[in-house]
């Protein structure tokens, strides 16, 4: 059963719009509204893309980008809850957190599409 939730893991970490559209799958039959099961399944599988990213950089740049990503994300989160005090004058950890995955799936999705593009033309680059 542990060898079955690691490859499930790793599957959607090396893929994660594949483990996006099928959580999707899973959670539309569920809610059964269309728009609330996209924006939960982006919720849920904005850390596939966010992991997926960091080893696609590793293995591009060849250098460790954990405590870059780690900075990145902790800057991204506090202006989230900036924004969001300013605009609702207090902070709800629930909306905020929801927010930050949002804006995370908007920023890693394309950034993974990018990042596979460049890691094809630099292997055979290094080839």
């Amino acid at each position: 059963m542990t060898h079955l939730f690691a490859y499930l893991l790793a599957a959607a970490i090396t893929v994660p719009p594949l483990a996006t559209w099928i959580y999707y799958l899973i959670v539309r039959r569920i809610i059964h509204k269309r728009r609330n099961a996209f924006l939960h399944s982006v919720q849920t599988t904005a850390v596939f893309y966010i992991f997926s990213v960091m080893i696609m950089l590793q293995i591009i740049l060849q250098h460790t980008v954990f405590g870059y990503m780690i900075g990145f994300l902790a800057v991204l989160f506090i202006m989230v809850v900036l924004m969001h005090y300013k605009y609702r004058g207090e902070i709800v950890f629930k909306h905020v957190w929801r927010i930050f995955l949002r804006i995370c799936f908007l920023l890693f999705g394309p950034l993974y599409i990018l990042l596979l593009v460049a890691g094809v033309i630099v292997t055979f680059i290094r080839q």
